[in-house]
């Protein structure tokens, strides 16, 4: 009994679930051009594919942190019901039972993603030792997964594959749900301790909520908007301003590995402050036209900027909380920040017909995100050692 008291989860097999999340929580984008040939949906039937997910992980999120110890391998049991039944979903060329099985698919693997994101993130974070280098690193992981799944999908798509693909994506999730499973036998322990008030309880989360709401806004718009800003203001192709995306997100990876190394001499906030400095300038001089040359490099800058923002955010986010079951909004506020930020960023460049202009959007929210980061040990408590569900 002691075993299973004090089984922890290995954080190698964190970082291989973190892969299949990545995957499997981006499906929807390369997925919904074949989906929608292959029944004829139009755009407004399409998009419910995400908002399915969006939904449904939101509610994941927010229920992960009171079950921490289930939503591990509960997220990745949904995630794998979920894969199957797109399986089956796609096999049909029928809309009429095709659509709402997808449907179905996404909102299964929308709440798995929310359990298991969740609960990856706090799992990772529950050592106060080295939280936000082991958070830098199972982020990486995920940034991994989430960039190869296109490229898996079109190779799989190209040798009519995709049916045995999304099987095997299956079973690997089912394989994780195996590995987490001795999670399922550990006795939910003693509530935590209350070491602060409720009021200055929220008062740190809401500091987070929207420190990360804004984040994965900003990270959100500049990778939905770089490809078009590309193609309208530096001379790119269609077919090569696409490429300014891979640049992006391969750039905010080597951001999520240059963390983890810096992470080991530096302390969180040396590689904080400074990241978010280069990510605001490289931004902002997306404002001003440049040659194709200075763009790509600010791309690059951007993405290598952007990659200590959210696993630092939430290692400060959990050394200042004693109570880590109340952080379920808050990763949910991310999801919002996603949808809103890029919209927002659209409804700019609209109205001043200019997606310069338009980028002015992710720039203010880094000069926000920027001040909350120098601001944080001002206006928020001392941060106090929490207990942790899953520690030993």
């Amino acid at each position: 009994m002691l075993a299973t008291r004090t089984y922890a989860p290995r954080f190698w097999l964190l970082c291989v679930g973190f892969v299949i999340c990545g995957i499997v929580t981006v499906l929807p984008g390369p997925l919904l051009p074949l989906l929608a040939a292959r029944w004829g949906l139009p755009d407004v039937q399409s998009g419910g594919f995400f908002a399915a997910e969006f939904a449904a992980s939101t509610v994941g999120a927010v229920f992960s942190p009171w079950r921490l110890h289930r939503s591990l391998p509960g997220g990745f049991a949904f995630m794998a019901a979920g894969v199957a039944l797109l399986d089956v979903a796609a096999a049909g060329t029928n809309a009429a039972t095709g659509h709402p099985l997808a449907l179905m698919a996404f909102a299964l693997i929308g709440f798995g993603t929310g359990l298991s994101v969740t609960a990856t993130n706090l799992t990772a974070g529950a050592a106060s030792a080295g939280r936000g280098r082991r958070l830098s690193i199972v982020n990486l992981w995920w940034g991994m997964g989430a960039v190869a799944c296109p490229w898996v999908i079109a190779a799989a798509e190209r040798s009519h594959r995709m049916r045995p693909l999304l099987l095997l994506l299956a079973l690997a999730a089912l394989g994780m749900f195996a590995a987490f499973a001795p999670l399922l036998r550990v006795p939910a322990g003693p509530s935590p301790r209350a070491r602060a008030t409720a009021s200055s309880q929220f008062g740190t989360l809401a500091f987070f909520a929207l420190f990360l709401f804004l984040y994965v806004g900003v990270e959100n718009a500049v990778g939905g908007w770089i490809a078009t800003y590309a193609h309208r203001f530096s001379g790119f192709t269609l077919a090569d301003s696409s490429l300014t995306v891979s640049i992006y997100w391969m750039a905010l990876l080597a951001g999520r590995g240059l963390t983890s190394l810096a992470l080991r001499k530096f302390s969180e906030s040396a590689v904080l402050v400074p990241g978010l400095v280069l990510a605001l300038a490289a931004v902002a001089a997306l404002i001003q036209p440049h040659a194709t040359a200075t763009v790509l490099v600010a791309v690059v800058a951007a993405g290598i900027g952007f990659g200590p923002v959210f696993p630092l955010g939430v290692a400060r986010l959990l050394a200042r909380l004693s109570d880590h079951r109340r952080t379920g909004w808050v990763f949910a506020m991310c999801a919002g920040g996603g949808a809103v930020l890029p919209w927002l960023t659209g409804l700019v460049s609209t109205a001043s017909a200019s997606l310069r202009v338009g980028f002015a959007v992710p720039v203010a929210a880094l000069a926000a995100i920027l001040v909350l980061a120098l601001v944080e040990n001002a206006v928020l408590r001392k941060p106090e050692p929490a207990q942790h569900p899953l520690t030993p």
